[in-house]
């Protein structure tokens, strides 16, 4: 009897928990609210468990509405709120710590929720606070949902030092609304030649955290910078056994600082997001334009990078295009390491949709593959969405998918992915890579600088538009038709020589046609 009493408590302080997720968002509920937090309903009182006393105020001072307006609902007007502190057991080595000791419980009546928060103990600031895990934020980009691809390490490239265990340890986030994720994420992320620099630049950070920092990956939608953050978030906690890692997008750090504003709370705002191991932030052009945060972001960073602690930033373009970011900013930035990502190239998406269409347990013939990684647009989420087009189309077929069964499904998929590149597109990226005039590529000088990006934009709009030889030329100045084959053919021979060669703004051929390709999303 006692045993059906005691599971009928444990439900009820899972609905209650549900129901705050269902009211809050599982993203605010994720960042307020630590993982190692326990819920326990006894008779009419909901108690709250938390690790530290100062997860505790911070949960009461930005949830405690929430939670007593949802425990009504739930529950009747009858109800109360319990948060105490459940000190961690320590070993029989370690002395007792008097600031250890539990604190008085706070205890607020569902009757009273048009009160304030009530008032507390003044805030304290010890010298070793406590430190607790906080959970992962939601999922970002492809390969989080999908799988993600082949880590396995190559000769010469380092690994970290510790494998990831099956089992949950302490300061390793679960979900709250399913089932625990312990996949390792770094050994799914898929690496080629489009994310090497910033694969090994993700791999050095967990080798040796603090040690390069600030970090920005930028790079276009769909080239994996979301999946290798949330990747290194992980191996930080379980690897590197780092307790206090913040991990989240600029928009959630955002809101967070909006309701810090509005609630008196920056001191506590400040606190949660400067005493930290690691900061990783996703998608910082979100706060261009946002004169308030970005001033809160720059001494955050501030803060962090006097006390060496490692901080990891994406982007969805260049720091060159980021100017709204301001130059403070930007040039804090500059002073760590940039690694950018490209579009997936065809060999990175082979393996990719390979590991996804394994892990969906969806056989195709061989060589299929291939032919649709060539055919594909070098955005991860494509892959992904081809990937369960071929998983429904499977389930309705008994064995292998032949190439005219997966053509069929996901045709208009990748058609509708391509991307449309004309002439003027092209001449408009390289002018902008180059930093030429609008109207440079058409004029008649001669100069280097000018004809060595001229035939760049001839061989790539050769290779990206179905226009002829003599249109192309007759768009770059009236040009003759041979002068076309002739600028293909030289560039063709740039990117066969074995030694890069220069091409000015301190780049490559390779390097110039490569960032070109990236803003056009092709290749």
């Amino acid at each position: 009897m006692a045993s059906e009493v005691n599971q009928s408590e444990r439900n009820i302080a899972d609905q209650l928990r549900s129901a705050l997720v269902d009211r809050i968002s599982p993203e605010r509920f994720d960042l307020w609210i630590p993982a190692e937090t326990t819920w326990t309903w006894t008779g009419d009182v909901l108690q709250l468990g938390f690790p530290s006393d100062f997860t505790r105020q911070l949960a009461m001072k930005m949830l405690l509405k929430d939670m007593t307006a949802g425990l009504v609902e739930l529950a009747g007007e009858h109800t109360s709120i319990d948060s105490i502190v459940v000190v961690p057991e320590r070993k029989a080595a370690d002395p007792p710590d008097a600031a250890s000791a539990e604190r008085p419980a706070l205890k607020i009546h569902a009757a009273d929720s048009d009160a304030r928060t009530p008032e507390r103990e003044p805030f304290e600031t010890p010298g070793q606070p406590e430190r607790s895990a906080l959970s992962q934020g939601v999922a970002g980009g492809y390969a989080q949902a999908t799988g993600g691809g082949s880590g396995s390490s190559s000769g010469g490239q380092v690994a970290p030092s510790q494998p990831v265990s099956n089992q949950p340890t302490s300061g390793q986030p679960t979900g709250r609304t399913g089932q625990p994720r312990i996949e390792n994420l770094w050994n799914k992320f898929v690496r080629g030649e489009s994310n090497q620099l910033a694969w090994t630049t993700a791999n050095l950070v967990i080798n040796d955290p603090g040690r390069l920092t600030p970090v920005l990956l930028h790079g276009p939608s769909g080239s994996g910078k979301s999946c290798l953050l949330e990747a290194v978030a992980q191996q930080l906690r379980i690897v590197r056994r780092m307790r206090r890692v913040v991990h989240m997008t600029s928009e959630q750090f955002t809101n967070d600082f909006m309701e810090g504003l509005r609630g008196g709370g920056l001191p506590m705002f400040r606190r949660k997001y400067r005493d930290v191991e690691a900061f990783i932030l996703d998608d910082i052009q979100f706060f261009v334009g946002k004169k308030s945060t970005l001033t809160e972001v720059k001494h955050t960073l501030d803060n962090l990078l006097r006390l060496n602690k490692q901080v990891v930033f994406t982007a969805n373009c260049s720091l060159n295009e980021l100017s709204g970011l301001g130059n403070d900013l930007i040039g804090r930035l500059r002073g760590g390491l940039v690694s950018p990502l490209f579009p997936l190239d065809e060999a990175t998406r082979g393996g990719l949709l390979s590991r996804l269409l394994s892990d969906a347990g969806v056989e195709v013939a061989e060589g299929v593959v291939v032919r649709l990684a060539e055919r594909a647009a070098g955005d991860g989420r494509v892959l992904s969405g081809i990937a369960k087009r071929l998983m429904a189309v499977a389930s309705a077929h008994d064995g292998t998918l032949n190439w005219d069964q997966s053509w069929n499904a996901v045709y208009d998929l990748v058609q509708a992915t391509q991307p449309i590149v004309r002439i003027g597109d092209i001449e408009r990226v390289v002018c902008s890579v180059f930093g030429l005039a609008s109207d440079s590529l058409q004029s008649t000088s001669k100069m280097r600088s000018v004809s060595q990006p001229r035939m760049l934009a001839m061989f790539l709009a050769r290779k990206y538009t179905p226009a002829a030889y003599k249109e192309i030329g007759e768009y770059f100045g009236k040009r003759r038709h041979s002068t076309v084959i002739s600028a293909e053919k030289t560039v063709t021979g740039w990117l066969s020589e074995r030694d890069d060669v220069p091409c000015g703004r301190g780049m490559s051929v390779k390097d110039a046609l490569r960032h070109v390709e990236s803003q056009l999303q092709v290749g």
